[in-house]
């Protein structure tokens, strides 16, 4: 319920999928209101005077031009915040119409065709709130958008000619029982985006990410972190002698242990890391923010638990390589990985159930151990 409300703990993948359906959107929608908006100006001629049309069609030939430049663009930032101004615009050109079409046909008497053509004009701020209902926003990002459009219709409400509090009071009420549709609308669509991301991006055995999904939330963070000069380690994993647990005790056995060693990595990693799945038995570990020393500590953890025990009853071991953006002077997130297995298979050459820090330090559970006892 609360990544419904607010996309504070929403993770990055899920963050970046749901930003590019709502570019995607805005551009389906951009095409549409284009065609639509033109095509009014052929029931504006009919149905008003000249003094009438004439300043409305001026705006619609400009908002025809800010549609097919959304549609068009080539280049959208994938950023939250620029998605989210490229919605904004695009909602607010038929409220601008609105507004025109208001002030322009304020306390004039109309009937038949021009009539129907100025509820057209007042049903703008319900397709505005419609228009909510076809992305998956949060219901913050909701609210942001429809708060504007329920001043906007009260402001012109209340400026407008012979109309009475009570035609406000009933206009504001059907907007926000609208409202509370679209965006329970939109909530069910961010749902079930979050489900089946989930879904797709979750390795159904551990509960880690998958390959493809846990390569987004590295290049992601490593672009950020190369952004803010920060640190950024990757540790790579390889169960020992998984092979031999598969022949000898099956592989419901083997699958029990890919079980229990993302468990138990996950409860030596701290919240802000994600846990991939990069291979068969092969894990990386992504920590954002974390230098050496922090690396250090975290592998020092996992090295002293292990990954749970082999059915035999052996602790079930790893080998690891660690490599960190800085340290290493990596210039591209894949490059942090090759170093990270290169290393994890020299820890394995080395004897296994170690790890292989940058600059060539190896923690081994005795040297961890004593640490721990000094």
């Amino acid at each position: 319920m609360i990544d419904l409300v607010t996309e504070r703990h929403h993770a990055p993948y899920l963050t970046r999928h749901r930003m590019e359906a709502v570019v995607s959107r805005v551009r389906m929608v951009a095409v549409a209101f284009s065609l639509l908006t033109l095509l009014w100006i052929g029931l504006d001629v009919a149905t008003l005077e000249l003094s009438q049309w004439v300043p409305i069609a001026i705006f619609r030939i400009i908002a025809v031009i800010a549609f097919i430049a959304l549609a068009t663009v080539k280049e959208v930032e994938r950023s939250r915040t620029a998605t989210l101004t490229m919605l904004g615009v695009i909602l607010s050109i038929p409220m601008a119409l609105f507004c025109i079409a208001s002030f322009v046909l304020d306390g004039t008497t109309l009937d038949g065709l021009a009539a129907i053509n100025m509820r057209l004009y007042n049903s703008l701020p319900f397709i505005v709130l419609a228009g909510l209902c076809i992305f998956p926003l949060v219901v913050t990002e909701g609210i942001l958008f429809a708060v504007p459009v329920a001043i906007t219709v009260a402001l012109i409400q209340i400026l407008s000619v012979g109309l009475t509090t009570v035609h406000l009071v009933s206009t504001l009420w059907v907007l926000g029982l609208s409202l509370g549709i679209y965006m329970l609308a939109s909530a069910i669509q961010l749902h079930y985006m979050m489900a089946l991301l989930r879904r797709a991006s979750h390795d159904p055995l551990t509960g880690a990410l998958t390959r493809r999904s846990g390569a987004e939330v590295i290049e992601l963070h490593f672009r950020l972190a190369c952004e803010q000069d920060a640190p950024f380690a990757i540790a790579f994993l390889d169960i020992d002698d998984f092979k031999g647990l598969n022949d000898v005790y099956g592989h419901e056995a083997g699958d029990q242990a890919l079980r229990n060693a993302a468990t138990a990595l996950g409860k030596s990693l701290r919240q802000a890391d994600s846990l991939v799945r990069w291979g068969g038995e092969e894990f990386v570990i992504v920590m954002t923010n974390t230098n050496l020393d922090g690396v250090r500590i975290a592998m020092g953890r996992v090295i002293c638990d292990w990954l749970g025990n082999r059915p035999d009853g052996a602790p079930l071991t790893a080998s690891i390589g660690v490599s960190e953006r800085i340290s290493d002077s990596a210039q591209d997130w894949s490059e942090l990985i090759r170093l990270a297995d290169e290393r994890m298979y020299a820890a394995k050459k080395n004897g296994k159930a170690r790890c292989l820090m940058t600059g060539g330090e190896m923690l081994t559970p005795a040297t961890v151990k004593t640490e721990h006892i000094s």
